[in-house]
């Protein structure tokens, strides 16, 4: 049943936005009644919450992957970028507009998700230092490879990527020639 709350609170967040979904609407849609979903979760930002950290939980666990098999940058964002591409087409983006907007105005939100994004972050960073390590990157390039991968996922996701046709392949060769990566 916790399954299809989520699954059934992604939906309705998706079209309309966090703040205009009841309690009393995800319980209608599960055909539950409202005690029953309280027995479930405590509150919509609980549910909020499961959600958002299943994807970070599942985003970090694939880029400790990533880092244990030590596959090349290059291959690593290439395929960073087509899953959040192909994800897109897939799962309603709103809901993580509204997510994010939703997030930043409730502080309790804010620090609850913060040791999720500092460990996505700490990964992601993780994985361009191993790359100085190899003499693929400058040390100093580092931050602004972490900007450059941030800055593309987030135009993939929230943008209509579809629109002006960019390949995903292509987002990743730009982020290694702007770093000057050696085997680009």
């Amino acid at each position: 049943m916790r399954v299809k709350i989520l699954k059934t609170a992604f939906n309705l967040i998706g079209k309309k936005s966090v703040k205009d979904v009841s309690m009393r609407e995800i319980a209608e849609a599960c055909n539950i009644t409202k005690p029953s979903l309280y027995y479930y979760f405590k509150d919509k930002d609980e549910i909020c919450y499961t959600i958002i950290k299943y994807v970070l939980d599942e985003q970090n666990e694939k880029l400790k992957q990533y880092i244990e098999q030590n596959i090349s940058l290059k291959e690593v964002l290439t395929d960073i970028f087509q899953k959040a591409y192909k994800e897109k087409t897939k799962k309603s983006l709103e809901f993580f507009l509204h997510m994010l907007d939703y997030i930043k105005g409730i502080p309790a939100l804010e620090k609850k998700f913060k040791p999720l994004k500092e460990e996505n972050e700490k990964l992601a960073k993780e994985l361009f230092n191993r790359e100085v390590k190899n003499k693929n990157i400058n040390k100093d390039n580092v931050e602004l490879a972490y900007y450059l991968f941030e800055s593309c996922l987030h135009h993939i996701v929230f943008a209509p990527i579809k629109l002006i046709n960019v390949d995903p392949k292509d987002i990743a060769t730009s982020i290694l020639k702007a770093i000057d990566y050696k085997n680009c």
